[in-house]
Formats: structure tokens, C-alpha cells, sequence
């Protein structure tokens, strides 16, 4: 029989199989459904006007590195002329495109690990300039082998010049690719709170109308100068929305652009003019969009520097929980909050019994660790919206709103079961197991709006559950 270790062995590699196997499933369904709808939007020759798939397919290899495999890119070049094939086009035809297509891929990777070795995401600014930097460099790539391997089999389609399909091959691998790269690469985000206002302020919603009206202004003006029109509100947006959304808002306002603006060239001439008006329209909107989101990213990784250094000044740093000066602050707005609402309020103080001497038995690592659970199991016993801190040594505090007097009492005396069940194993081995006492002191009515006066109650209250014997909540109807 398998023992324990070798078991987990065989579940993890089942598990990593697959992961693999869904993932190379999701990767060849996304490339044929990407290039189907490239072909369908082929405006001149053979090359689409939007191309997704090499940027899903870049993509993909960079989140998941485990794709990065030979099956993977097998699979790929099949997903690439199965679509090609499926419409009429010729294998030669099908598998030099499909060779192009894999050049701009294998490129951009290999730019991307010259530069992180892990996922890539939007999650710093230099990834903007990197995202730029593979883009160009497998474009050159694809134009290169497209060039070399596409006129061998279709020389009929190079009539406006062997340089002139070159330029627009080049700036169509690399304008597809920043247009559709970035949407690959956004991060995760954390899900927040929402506000307890549920309304939608103007200042989030302005920038998006403005960014639609600048969109729209641009499509009615005439010249050049119109492609700049949409920046100023894409910069606006960067400033006030995630990195993830202003990178969906950067792709999705160059490609109505290049839809409204004339990008696909439905009726025009094949000629050598028309190619390179296509060339500087396409170009310069895909460009434009670099710089908002270089913003967003720049924007974001401040607002994350902002947001640690906010939680690092608010928060203890041993257990996590809120600190004095952070449990004040917002304790005295959760009391305001229940004042104006004339919603019942209960102060809970907490007090480990006999800390010093877990401190003096078993030195001050283990009474680190023995606060760090200690929080843990608080934390776990409250609601999100309530406000727990360590307001010093192995005194900690609780607010909680909107609680009846029974559940209250019921609330305190399960925190005391709960940590005087919770065993702390301790690094030689030995199990530890503490106690707390608890005084909370419960208002029918928050009248009071000083959080210094109730807590003062609830510490009182303490001192009683401490002289009967610790190990027990007492309960204060104030």
C-alpha cells in the first residue's frame, strides 16, 4: 500500500496533469475561435484586420507557463491552419501563416523572459515598456518568416511591392498585438467591501461619458490630428479607474477607432496609397493607447504604496488586526455610525490570562505566536463589518453594531470557548492551550459619542470576570 507521502505525490501529479489538459483544451479552442474570426475580417490579400489570436496565444504562454511545451505548440500550429484549411485555403498557404503566427509568439516570449521568468501580469509599469518590446520584436519576426515563406507559395499576393506588404505585415502583428496583449495580462483583483453607499458617484461615471463623446467627436472630425482626440479621457480614466479597467477601456476605444475611423477598409482600392494610409491610421491609434496604460499601471502601483503604508499605519504588525491608533479611528466611526441610527452597540474588551508566563515559560517567540492565533480565532468569531484591534500588550478590543443583548452575551462566551479549545503547537512539539477573559459592556442606544467612556465601561467589566475567576465573559447592560 501507498503511505501518505507517496499518495499526496500521486494526487499532485494527477492534479498538475490536469491542470495541463484543460489548460491546452482552453488554449486550442480560444486560437481556432481567435482565427476564425481573423479571417472574417480580412480586409485586402490574406492578412486580417484584427488578429487576436497571436496575442491570446502569447498570452496564455506567459500566465501559464506550463504550456510552454512541445505538445502545446504543436497543438497550436494545428488550431492556426485548421480554421484556414476548414475555408478553402491550401496546406502550403495555411502552414506558412501558421508558422509567421508562431514566430510572433515564440518571440514575445522569449522577450518577456529575458525580463521575469515567472507570470506576467499588469502589475508594475515596466511591463507596458516590455508588452511594447515583444510586440515589435515578434512582429519583425513574423513579417520575417510571413515574407520568406508566404511569397514562395502565393507571390500573387505581393503586388504592391515586396517592402510595401512587409511595412503593413509589420505594423499589423504589432498593432493587433498591442491591442489585444494587454487584455491578456490583467491581473487578478482582490474583491472588495462594497461601500455602504450604493450609488454611483459622478466622478466615477465622467470620465467613461467623456471618453464616449471624444470617441464619437473624433469619428465626425476629418485629418489626423482626430486620433488624439480620445487621450485626454483615456488619461482621465487611467487616473480613476484599475489598471484592469483602463487597459480594457485603451483596446476597446482603438479598435472602435480603427472600426468607425475607416480601419477595416471595406470598399478601397488595393494600392500602394491606400496601404500606407491604413499603415499611419492603424499604427498611430494602436500607439495612443501605450500611454494610458502606461499611466494606469504607474497610477496602480501608487495606490498600492499607498494602500500598504495606510495598512501598515493603522495595523499591528505581529497580529494583523488593527492597532490602537487604527482602532480608535475607526471604532469612533463605527460609534457614530450606530449614534446616528440609534442602533444598539456592544464595546467588548479582551485580556489573555496569564500572558506573562507563557512569556516567562516559553520565551517571547512562542508568545508572538500564541497572539497571532489568538486574533485568529477572534477575527473568525466576528462579522467583517465589526472593529477588532490589539489596543496593547495582550489586551485586545471589539465593536460590534446592530447586536442584541443575548447575542452579545452569547457572542463573548463563545470567544472564550473557542480559544480555550484551540490548541497552539509549539515548535518542539508541545500543545498549548490559553484562556481570555472578556468584559463587554452592551448600550441599547449608542448615545455616546466619546469611545474612551465606553470602553472604560467594558474594562470594568473585565476586572470582574478576572476576579471570579478568569476564563469567562461578564456581561454589562450600560
Amino acid at each position: 500500500m501507498l503511505n501518505r507521502a507517496a499518495m499526496q505525490r500521486l494526487l499532485n501529479e494527477r492534479s498538475r496533469r490536469y491542470k495541463v489538459a484543460v489548460g491546452l483544451f482552453v488554449m486550442v479552442a480560444l486560437i481556432i475561435g481567435c482565427t476564425v474570426f481573423g479571417i472574417l475580417t480580412r480586409p485586402i490579400g490574406f492578412l486580417a484586420a484584427f488578429w487576436p489570436a497571436n496575442a491570446v496565444l502569447l498570452g496564455l504562454m506567459l500566465r501559464l507557463p506550463y504550456l510552454r511545451t512541445p505538445v502545446a505548440w504543436f497543438l497550436a500550429f494545428l488550431a492556426y491552419i485548421t480554421p484556414d484549411l476548414m475555408m478553402g485555403a491550401g496546406i502550403d498557404r495555411a502552414a506558412s501563416l501558421a508558422c509567421a503566427n508562431l514566430a510572433f509568439v515564440s518571440c514575445g516570449v522569449l522577450t518577456f523572459r529575458c525580463f521575469s521568468r515567472g507570470p506576467v501580469t499588469l502589475d508594475r509599469p515596466a511591463v507596458v515598456l516590455h508588452l511594447l518590446l515583444a510586440c515589435v520584436t515578434g512582429a519583425a519576426a513574423a513579417t520575417l518568416c510571413g515574407l520568406t515563406l508566404v511569397r514562395a507559395v502565393a507571390p500573387q499576393l505581393f503586388s504592391t511591392g515586396l517592402l510595401n506588404m512587409g511595412g503593413f505585415w509589420f505594423t499589423s502583428e504589432l498593432v493587433n498585438g498591442i491591442l489585444f496583449l494587454p487584455l491578456m495580462l490583467l491581473r487578478p483583483e482582490r474583491r472588495q467591501r462594497p461601500d455602504s453607499g450604493a450609488a454611483v458617484s459622478a466622478q466615477k461615471v465622467l470620465p467613461l461619458l467623456v471618453l464616449v463623446a471624444s470617441v464619437l467627436l473624433a469619428v465626425e472630425l476629418g485629418g489626423p490630428g482626430r486620433l488624439g482626440l480620445p487621450v485626454p479621457a483615456l488619461l482621465w480614466c487611467a487616473l480613476t479607474y484599475s489598471v484592469n479597467l483602463t487597459a480594457v477601456l485603451s483596446s476597446a476605444t482603438s479598435i472602435a477607432m480603427m472600426l468607425m475611423i475607416g480601419g477595416t477598409g471595406a470598399n478601397e482600392p488595393v494600392s500602394g496609397h491606400y496601404i500606407d494610409e491604413l499603415i499611419s491610421t492603424r499604427l498611430g491609434i494602436a500607439l495612443i493607447a501605450l500611454g494610458p496604460l502606461a499611466v494606469g499601471c504607474v497610477n496602480g502601483a501608487r495606490n498600492e504604496v499607498l494602500a500598504r503604508l495606510e495598512f501598515l499605519a493603522s495595523h499591528d504588525h505581529l497580529t494583523a488586526v488593527l492597532g490602537r491608533a487604527g482602532f480608535y479611528a475607526r471604532g469612533q466611526l463605527l460609534v457614530s455610525s450606530a449614534t446616528s441610527r440609534r442602533l444598539p452597540l456592544a464595546v467588548m474588551v479582551l485580556d489573555l490570562d496569564h500572558f506573562k508566563s507563557v512569556n516567562d515559560r516559553f520565551g517571547h517567540a512562542v508568545g508572538d505566536q500564541v497572539l497571532r492565533e489568538f486574533s485568529q480565532v477572534v477575527e473568525e468569531s466576528l462579522r467583517q463589518q465589526d472593529v477588532f484591534g490589539r489596543t496593547g500588550g495582550e489586551e485586545f478590543a471589539a465593536i460590534i453594531e446592530g447586536i442584541h443583548l443575548d447575542s452579545a452575551k452569547g457572542l463573548a462566551e463563545r470567544i472564550v470557548c473557542s480559544v480555550a479549545r484551540h490548541p497552539i503547537k509549539l515548535p518542539d512539539g508541545q500543545v498549548l492551550n490559553v484562556t481570555v477573559s472578556i468584559g463587554l459592556a452592551w448600550h441599547s442606544e449608542a448615545r455616546l459619542d466619546e469611545l474612551d467612556v465606553m470602553l472604560k465601561v467594558a474594562d470594568d467589566a473585565l476586572y470582574r470576570a478576572k476576579e471570579q475567576g478568569r476564563n469567562r465573559a461578564v456581561v454589562v447592560s450600560a
